[in-house]
């Protein structure tokens, strides 16, 4: 329990976000239930418009816990983590559910396997990858707006960095954006932009040279 507080601090904000993602999925699964077996459209909009509302509802817990005079700590860093996922994933992920629902219990059209090379194989890993990078500039607003209130102070080594878990946090994540960048988007472009005839395992260019 030490270690939980020394990470998390004393703040009931944890229990918060633990609650924020319990409540995504109720919300979102619980919504998708409604409307394709129960056929309760109207009230499965407004289970899923829930969804964002949570989010909102997090915005202000974190707000009033920093405004009552608690020192920021990790649990305000992950509570903007938090927020930069689920504002730029979830959108995309609740799309991609509703779809599989629609499929699984309702006989809607199966959903569409994304291809593993070509044009539009790119043109999802650069969105995925601009997806990450809202999330990383929403959270690391979030963190620059607690820094602010907590006073701003710059570290002056890499242990002191690494030491203050804003910094420490905002230079990892800093870190997975361009390690994404490369391994995800540029190697798409640079060696997966070329369609690969499934069947045969070779390039379409390759193929129609023959």
């Amino acid at each position: 329990m030490d270690a939980f507080t020394e990470l998390f601090g004393t703040s009931p904000l944890i229990w918060a976000i633990l609650g924020a993602e319990a409540a995504f999925w109720i919300l979102l699964f619980g919504g998708l239930a409604v409307r394709y077996l129960l056929r309760q459209r109207r009230l499965s909009t407004i289970m899923l418009i829930g969804v964002p509302v949570v989010d909102l509802v997090l915005i202000a817990l974190t707000a009033i816990d920093l405004a009552g005079g608690q020192e920021p700590n990790f649990s305000h860093v992950l509570a903007a983590l938090y927020l930069g996922f689920t504002i730029a994933f979830g959108h995309a992920l609740i799309t991609k559910t509703d779809r599989w629902f629609a499929h699984r219990f309702a006989g809607g059209p199966a959903p569409v396997k994304k291809p593993k090379s070509g044009p539009v194989y790119v043109r999802n890993a650069w969105a995925e990858w601009r997806r990450l990078v809202l999330a990383w500039a929403i959270a690391m607003a979030g963190i620059a707006i607690m820094k602010a209130v907590s006073g701003w102070s710059f570290p002056t080594s890499l242990d002191e960095a690494n030491s203050d878990p804003m910094w420490s946090i905002a230079s990892r994540l800093t870190l997975v954006v361009g390690v994404w960048l490369v391994a995800g988007p540029l190697y798409a472009t640079f060696f997966k932009a070329t369609p690969v005839d499934t069947t045969h395992g070779v390039s379409v260019d390759a193929a129609s040279k023959k």
